[in-house]
């Protein structure tokens, strides 16, 4: 395991993708009993409710501890001053199955921390073994009816694999920096290794689109958003996205409707240096 020094912005981070703000816990406490939240419906952590006729999310209003045991972490939350806020948000699991800074089953895929889960398909008469995980590219009408899985052809790999519609975590762990189990996930220290490690990966992918000028994601310039800034809006919508964004202005949305350019203006005021993820 990495042993990780907290800054703002690893903590600006986690509020964000907590729904849990660091900066305003006594909101939280005073509506723990009040309809004060915007969310999602839920049968239970990770397991959104869709509608059947459109296959979107349904929202709903809620109270914190409503919310609070929606995303699995009510008792957690209670027990804060004897296990660390940081804790509490770790533990997050979102309406899509993303855990804490909002950890999907695709990127630990890519950062060889999981193997998703493999089933048995017929396809054209041939029998194959393909895997199953969480198909964020797929539109909300595929899951009309209350359909949750769906076999499909990846058009970025030609791949077959079957697509579902929250992350199940039905795989297994690579174990990598110490995550064994979804229980390990939903710790605080091991999400600080993956996302290290998730971000000197976008470093890398950023500093070749600035490659072009002369420069890197560190010295860009006063034209360009801060480190930080980036970082936060590849966080949301991956380093492509990103470069998508300065290329052609086009921002991305997740599934809950957020713009990367949230994250642009949230990070403004943040900093991160190379030394806080551990580049070489």
């Amino acid at each position: 395991m990495e042993t990780v020094r907290r800054t703002d912005f690893f903590q600006r981070l986690l509020d964000m993708e907590s729904r849990i703000d660091s900066r305003d816990l006594g909101w939280y406490t005073v509506n723990l009993d009040t309809e004060a939240m915007d969310y999602w419906a839920v049968r239970q952590p990770g397991r959104l409710v869709r509608s059947a006729e459109t296959g979107a999310p349904l929202p709903r209003r809620c109270t914190i501890a409503e919310f609070l045991a929606a995303t699995g972490v009510l008792d957690l939350f209670q027990d804060r001053e004897t296990i660390g806020l940081a804790a509490v948000q770790a533990a997050v699991i979102n309406p899509w199955g993303f855990v804490g800074f909002q950890f999907g089953e695709p990127l630990l895929i890519d950062l060889q921390y999981y193997r998703p889960a493999m089933e048995d398909v017929v396809i054209d008469g041939q029998q194959l073994r393909v895997p199953s995980f969480y198909a964020s590219t797929l539109p909300d009408s595929t899951w009309r009816d209350g359909k949750a899985s769906v076999l499909y052809q990846d058009e970025a790999t030609g791949r077959w694999q079957i697509g579902t519609d929250v992350n199940r975590w039905q795989g297994t762990f690579t174990g990598r920096d110490g995550v064994h189990s979804f229980d390990d996930l939903r710790t605080y220290d091991c999400q600080l290794a993956i996302l290290r490690r998730s971000l000197r990966h976008t470093v890398t992918i950023l500093d070749r689109h600035f490659a072009t000028a002369g420069c890197d994601i560190w010295t860009a310039g006063p034209d360009v958003p801060s480190p930080a800034s980036l970082l936060g809006a590849a966080h949301l919508a991956g380093p492509f996205g990103v470069v998508a964004y300065l290329e052609h202005g086009r921002p991305h949305h997740d599934e809950a409707g957020t713009s990367m350019t949230t994250y642009l203006e949230a990070f403004a005021d943040v900093t991160v240096t190379p030394d806080d993820l551990g580049v070489q």
